[in-house]
């Protein structure tokens, strides 16, 4: 019985996607007499279910294989054909494994606890078909990215999630920011969607094959025997490695995430905790391949060590708290794709591991208090200490775990990041680039609990009632969920023993300046916003700095002159020359061929005996020209074909 939970584990994704489906008949109005509700019970059902299949399949593939079974030691395989024919196959092949079953008990037990949290969140609002069964669908789409063993479906499946970004981020349609900003999400994803489509089809004539571990297999084969790469094998990675750029949000394809920040917070909770991460998941079973590419690695250390360093700079200058944790996000999946171009698998597993529950928990305590003081603006806040204490230790110990700050999880993988760099082509320059991310990083986490429960209470905080407790309690579970995270992970064997979170003899000579910097960034923070300190607004002089940083450092206005001005610039010549020259010969050539009518009507007289004049002149004019030999066919024509 517990070996079938793990071989229908495959079922996982087709529980919240009938409930997106189901969803729809409350959507159009279908069924109205009930209202909106039944439809969110649904789908919170529906999601359990597959939660308490994920947690059953992943008890039920470890003690088998703990048992020693030997069926259970290669993974669990499925698959159905979609297309095969003059010898293309495409199908949907999975694999059911560990880390799958590990990945798909964190995605759906999120969502419980996101979509416990919006029932309250949502209490008053209308939306609650369109909004739960977009959940459903984002659950659905990210349990399927999980368990796929093929790139093409992984492709498809990111397009979809895509296409969830839009609808969910456009929750409430009719304010034009909400609009403004699913579009841009829509069409930044987009970008790299393509891109990857492109590597996708030109990828399948070298390798053979879609499947993950069919291209792990043909990378390993070219790197042991030597074999020389194909022509044009660099630009494939590089368009493959554009779709978990677009995903993880990662510079130039960062914007997007900014903008999603207008849908509803658990929404936010979600994409910047578990969504974001599906492009990282594609990424790390690309690495065999990116590996092949020097370039490509080094594209990599280059866009996600610069993203690491601009998202953390620019979150500090944030005023709207979910933009402030959306460019944490950007900078920490940054040094997730350091990793990846550093060749160093085990620890972007790491990093991956430990993100989303703290990223969550910090979200979950920022809407309850978002909701309850109707602004997000972290200068309207402040002074919440006293009034909602427990929302602040769960953004600390959220906080806590991202930054790198013994014994939580957070430290653990930076440090073996720090670690890392040391083998690499630059380590000085990495391993600063890690220990200023982590110092900014914490920095940025301490800035937004001081504006927010330091200082002295405003006029939306004076008075700040607590919210229900459907937020509260998936809030105070997930602080719990957060705080053991570590013990977790060494029972576990996902960190090899407890003194890699523990300062214990063998902790590394990298443990004390990555300490360092956590309490460096962490405490000059704490003591310009925990109090009101002149320090923490700019001086004048430097005003524009922080104008510039607010901003994005006026990226989307570079966008604008640059790539959109291209754009708009050839659609202006294209539009130019459709209505000068293909509309004006196309006219040029009717009007004249309606003159020529008109002038030739003026030359009839509308008598018969006129036309039959005509006729019989036209006669004898071919005949005579039929007579001087010019139209007689030449003898060469003439000759029979042999």
């Amino acid at each position: 019985m517990t070996l079938f939970l793990a071989q229908t584990a495959w079922m996982v994704p087709l529980y919240p996607l009938l409930a997106s489906l189901l969803s729809l008949l409350w959507s159009p109005g279908l069924i109205s007499r009930t209202g909106p509700r039944p439809c969110g019970y649904l789908n919170l059902l529906l999601v359990s279910v597959s939660f308490v299949h994920s947690v059953l399949a992943l008890v039920a593939l470890h003690s088998n294989s703990t048992a020693g079974s030997a069926a259970i030691y290669q993974p669990l395989t499925f698959g159905w054909t979609w297309l095969q024919t003059a010898g293309l196959r495409i199908g949907f092949d999975g694999l059911i494994t560990e880390p799958a079953l590990i990945a798909m008990t964190l995605i759906t037990g999120l969502h419980v606890l996101v979509q416990i949290y919006s029932i309250a969140y949502l209490e008053m609002d209308w939306g609650w078909p369109r909004f739960f069964g977009s959940l459903s669908f984002f659950e659905s789409g990210l349990c399927a990215l999980v368990l796929t063993d093929s790139l093409f479906f992984s492709y498809v499946i990111m397009e979809l999630l895509t296409l969830g970004t839009y609808l969910i981020v456009g929750t409430w349609y009719n304010q034009p920011l909400v609009v403004k900003g699913a579009r841009d999400a829509f069409l930044t994803k987009r970008i790299g969607d393509l891109i990857l489509l492109a590597g996708v089809i030109a990828l399948l004539p070298i390798t053979g094959t879609w499947n993950f571990h069919g291209l792990q297999a043909w990378a390993a084969d070219q790197a042991n025997n030597h074999l020389a790469l194909p022509g044009g094998y660099t630009l494939i990675v590089l368009a493959l490695i554009a779709g978990p750029m677009g995903k993880c949000a990662q510079i130039p394809l960062h914007l997007w995430l900014d903008e999603a920040m207008e849908s509803p917070l658990p929404s936010t909770v979600l994409r910047n905790s578990v969504v974001v991460v599906g492009g990282a998941w594609v990424l790390l079973r690309l690495e065999p391949l990116i590996e092949l590419s020097p370039l490509a690695a080094s594209l990599l250390v280059v866009v996600g060590g610069t993203s690491a360093l601009v998202g953390s700079l620019i979150a500090l200058a944030q005023i709207d708290v979910k933009r402030a944790l959306s460019f944490l996000v950007s900078s920490w999946l940054g040094l997730l794709f350091v990793a990846v171009g550093l060749g160093g698998i085990p620890v972007a597993d790491h990093l991956m591991l430990v993100y989303p529950l703290p990223m969550a928990l910090m979200l979950m305590a920022i809407g309850a208090i978002v909701l309850t003081n109707v602004t997000q603006d972290l200068t309207q806040l402040g002074g919440l200490w006293s009034k909602r204490p427990l929302m602040g230790i769960a953004f600390l110990s959220g906080a806590a775990g991202l930054m790198a700050l013994p014994p939580f999880g957070g430290f653990a993988a930076l440090r073996e990041l720090l670690v890392l760099t040391t083998t690499s082509g630059q380590p000085a320059l990495l391993g600063a680039l890690v220990l200023l991310t982590n110092a900014l990083i914490s920095a940025g986490l301490i800035r937004v609990f001081g504006l927010i429960w330091g200082g002295r209470p405003s006029v939306f905080t004076t008075r700040s009632p607590e919210v229900l407790w459907l937020m509260a309690l998936p809030t105070l579970l997930l602080t719990g969920l957060v705080l053991h995270l570590p013990q977790i992970l060494v029972r576990n064997g996902v960190f090899a023993a407890a003194g890699a979170l523990l300062p214990i003899p063998g902790w590394g000579p990298e443990a004390l300046p990555l300490l360092l910097s956590t309490l460096v960034g962490g405490g000059l923070s704490a003591l310009f916003y925990l109090r009101p300190h002149p320090l923490a607004h700019l001086p004048a002089a430097l005003g524009g700095l922080q104008d510039w940083l607010a901003h994005d450092m006026q990226t989307e206005r570079f966008y604008h002159r640059t790539v959109v001005g291209l754009v708009v610039g050839l659609a202006r010549l294209s539009a130019w020359s459709d209505q000068r020259l293909v509309d004006g010969f196309s006219g040029a050539t009717g009007e004249a061929a309606l003159e020529g009518a008109r002038r030739l009507s003026l030359t009839t007289s509308g008598r018969s005996q006129a036309y039959a004049l005509t006729l019989v002149l036209g006669v004898l004019l071919m005949a005579a020209w039929l007579l001087s030999g010019q139209g007689t066919p030449s003898p060469d024509l003439l000759r029979p074909l042999r």
